[in-house]
């Protein structure tokens, strides 16, 4: 049971202030976007609806605390469909950022670049499906350099970036090769032994 105190009626404003938040207040919950979701498909609980109810409803921290934020693949097939024409994937970008700015973060792993080694070809932003990753300018050891930067409310640890890098200076957070190549090996003993 939720008590007053635990519900911040400026919160949608927050989210309207933000970019890709401006337009909370035109959803009317028909739930065509969930009709045609291809996340709901695989996570059923993933309810862009119940979501948007929740911020007007100002549930600041089930809404920013909550795994689901984090799931929209920003695909955009719900804004063919939206009778409103709301790109949901701007909306859940503004949680996300408020989140971030708040210091949580992504349930699961993000890309990170190692700016030392990273040679600012291009090739991870433009390969990016969620543009996620820019080039900058930035200073690293002591030297004005550009570097690819990744933002982790963009980020869908897809690992596109990371396999796209021709200097080895992307990979997502605790999933090296190694990590990933000892998983696979694991899946494939247990498929024999399965047999």
């Amino acid at each position: 049971m939720q008590r007053l105190n635990q519900f911040d009626p400026t919160f949608k404003d927050e989210v309207m202030a933000e970019p890709g938040g401006e337009h909370l207040l035109r959803c009317y919950s028909c739930g065509t976007c969930m009709a045609t979701c291809l996340v709901r498909r695989q996570y059923p609980d993933y309810n862009p609806r119940r979501i948007m109810h929740m911020v007007m409803l100002g549930l600041r921290d089930e809404v920013l605390g909550s795994h689901v934020i984090w799931r929209c693949s920003a695909c955009d097939d719900c804004y063919e469909h939206c009778p409103q024409g709301i790109h949901i994937s701007d909306l859940f970008k503004a949680f996300r950022s408020i989140a971030l700015r708040e210091g949580r973060s992504p349930p699961g792993p993000t890309a990170r670049v190692n700016e030392r080694t990273c040679v600012a070809c291009g090739l991870c932003v433009e390969g990016c499906p969620y543009d996620a990753v820019e080039l900058v300018q930035k200073r690293v050891l002591g030297h004005e350099k550009t570097v690819a930067q990744v933002n982790a409310a963009l980020c869908m640890s897809c690992g596109v970036c990371a396999a796209s890098c021709r200097s080895a200076s992307i990979d997502l957070v605790d999933h090296s090769d190694a990590i990933l190549f000892e998983c696979m090996q694991q899946e494939l003993l247990g498929a024999e032994v399965a047999a």
